[in-house]
């Protein structure tokens, strides 16, 4: 039962605040004790920062759940990343081009609240395929 509770409050947060970009919401996704294993800081502010430097580099990107599985508090899922480089990242200047990239995620959730986050994206391939080739 809490295995399918999880998956929803999962899916709802990715296309809420990951693809919709809703900040404002976090506070129905996020425990206040929430620890980010990935960002810094590694609390919601590092949660906070990261969205907002995906918005600015890759305005209008989008998060599509390829796999979903659910074991007690844990919550883990692949993931397609898709968008165009709109804004500078890592020092790479805004490029317009398009880059699709795979990447994993680990939710710990309590009380139907996400307590901890821990991911992965493939990062070297997004860097590849924004870059110019000048």
């Amino acid at each position: 039962m809490f295995s399918s509770i999880n998956k929803d409050v999962i899916t709802q947060f990715i296309a809420q605040i990951w693809n919709g970009n809703r900040l404002d919401l976090l506070d129905e996704f996020l425990d206040p004790a929430y620890y980010d294993y990935t960002y810094e800081s590694r609390n919601r502010e590092g949660l906070e920062h990261a969205l907002l430097t995906m918005q600015t580099a890759f305005a209008g990107h989008e998060t599509t759940i390829e796999e979903i599985a659910s074991e007690g508090d844990t919550v883990a899922i692949c993931l397609t990343l898709r968008g165009v480089h709109s804004g500078p990242f890592r020092g790479v200047p805004a490029s317009g081009k398009q880059f699709e990239i795979g990447g994993y995620r680990f939710f710990k959730l309590l009380n139907g609240k996400i307590i901890s986050h821990r991911g992965l994206i493939d990062l070297p391939a997004l860097l590849q395929q924004i870059r110019t080739n000048d």
